[in-house]
C-alpha cells in the first residue's frame, strides 16, 4: 500500500479574491487621496480668507486715518441712502483693485449663491444697493450697509475668496465680516456675537457666521462634524472627517 502523504497542499488566492482585494485597495487609495485633497483645499481657504482680512482691516486702518472716525463719514445704515457708496470711496482706495462696481452689479457672477445647508440665497449680481471690487488676486469683495444695523455699527463686508469660481456658497467661499468703530471683526467671532452665534448660524443653517472660525482657529472643521464650540472642541477628529466625507455621517 502506498503511503498517504498527510498535510495539504497551500491554497494561492483565487483570481475572484485576487480582483477583490484590488478592488478594496484602489478604493481605500482613493477615499485617502480624496481625504488629503479636501484638506488642502481647507487649508488654502484658511490661508486666502486670513489674508483677504489682514488686506482689509489694513484698509480699513487707513481710511480712518484719512477721512477721521468711522462716525464722521455720514453712513446711513438705511436702505437708499448710499452707505456702501461711502465704505468703496473711502476703504477700495487702499486695496489693490482691478476691477470697481458702484452699484453692485457687474463684479458677482449672475447666478445664485448657496447657504451652508445647501439652500439657495441670493443673486448678488441683481442687488443695486451693494457696492463691489475685485482684487488683484481674484477676491471679490463687497460692502453694505443696508441690511447690516441688526449686527454692527458701520455696515458689513461680504468676500468670495476665490471670485466666480464655485462653488460660490456661504462658509465655503463667501464670508461676512462687519465693521464696528474703527475695527473690521469676521461674523461669529464669540467676543462680539457671543457663543451661542456661531452654533445658530454656522453649524446649523446658513453658514454667515463661520468666518470668524476660520480665522482664528485655522480651519473649516464645521463641515465634518456638529459639536464644535469656542469653549472646548476646536477640530474634528480624523476619523470624524472620514466618516462624514464618506458616508455624511
Amino acid at each position: 500500500m502506498a503511503k498517504e502523504i498527510s498535510g495539504s497542499r497551500k491554497r494561492g488566492f483565487s483570481l475572484a479574491e485576487t480582483l477583490i482585494t484590488l478592488g478594496l485597495i484602489g478604493m481605500l487609495a482613493t477615499m485617502t487621496y480624496q481625504v488629503l485633497s479636501t484638506s488642502i483645499k481647507d487649508k488654502t481657504t484658511t490661508a486666502r480668507l486670513k489674508k483677504t482680512y489682514s488686506s482689509l482691516q489694513q484698509a480699513l486702518l487707513r481710511a480712518v486715518e484719512e477721512n477721521g472716525p468711522l462716525e464722521s463719514w455720514g453712513i446711513s445704515m438705511e436702505p437708499g441712502y448710499g452707505g456702501e457708496k461711502v465704505l468703496l470711496h473711502n476703504i477700495a482706495k487702499h486695496l489693490n483693485t482691478v476691477k470697481v462696481c458702484e452699484n453692485g452689479t457687474g463684479c458677482y457672477p449672475n447666478r445664485t449663491y448657496k447657504n451652508l445647508d445647501g439652500s439657495s440665497y441670493v443673486n448678488w449680481n441683481i442687488l443695486s444697493d451693494r457696492s463691489a471690487v475685485i482684487l488683484a488676486d481674484g477676491t471679490m469683495v463687497m460692502f453694505n450697509t443696508s441690511s447690516a444695523k441688526n449686527y454692527s455699527d458701520f455696515g458689513q463686508i461680504y468676500v468670495d475668496i476665490n471670485g466666480a469660481k464655485p462653488p460660490n456658497q456661504v462658509g465655503l467661499d463667501f464670508f461676512y465680516f462687519y465693521i464696528f468703530k474703527n475695527t473690521l471683526i469676521p461674523s461669529g467671532a464669540p467676543a462680539r456675537f457671543g457663543t451661542k452665534f456661531f452654533i445658530e448660524h454656522c453649524l446649523k443653517d446658513s453658514g454667515f457666521a463661520c468666518a470668524a472660525w476660520v480665522v482664528y482657529n485655522g480651519n473649516l472643521d464645521y463641515l465634518y462634524c456638529s459639536d464644535l464650540s469656542w469653549e472646548a472642541k476646536h477640530q474634528c477628529k480624523y476619523r470624524e472627517k472620514l466618516l462624514r466625507y464618506l458616508f455624511g455621517l
